[in-house]
């Protein structure tokens, strides 16, 4: 049994304060959020700790590619509120509750991300010097 109400977001209602929304359209289906968008999820937490926890869940299990298999559609492809919930209830609550357990595991999820972050920085700097020296050394006359 679920521990948390998930439901589905409505443009219509007004936001929770304490909520992770969930990306329920598209290749990224699954992707946690902070902020609501029409095509998602609403997943209710109690504290800011238990949203962060969730937040590093649901953020491994994404970037692993694990809702890829349970995604249907032909065109735009979406999660399925019912297909959330049993992943949920059979893989994600569980590994929140380890990951609850042991709070390293979440710093070390986060470690990765903030490692990612940089080496996408570096990468971005590494094209901007070789646009720079492109335009340096063979379009200028």
């Amino acid at each position: 049994m679920l521990k948390n109400k998930v439901r589905t977001y409505s443009v219509h209602q007004s936001a929770p304060q304490l909520a992770l929304y969930i990306l329920s359209r598209g290749r990224n289906a699954g992707k946690p959020m902070l902020e609501p968008c029409p095509n998602c999820f609403i997943l209710y937490v109690r504290d800011r700790e238990e949203l962060e926890t969730w937040y590093w869940t649901f953020y491994a299990f994404w970037k692993h590619g694990f809702f890829h298999p349970h995604l249907c559609g032909s065109v735009i492809e979406m999660l399925r509120l019912c297909d959330l919930k049993t992943l949920m209830r059979n893989f994600i609550q569980p590994a929140f509750e380890r990951a609850t357990e042991n709070p390293a595991m979440v710093n070390k999820i986060k470690a990765t991300w903030e490692l990612e972050q940089k080496i996408h920085q570096q990468a971005q700097a590494v094209e901007d010097l070789r646009n720079s020296l492109v335009r340096q050394y063979y379009l200028n006359n």
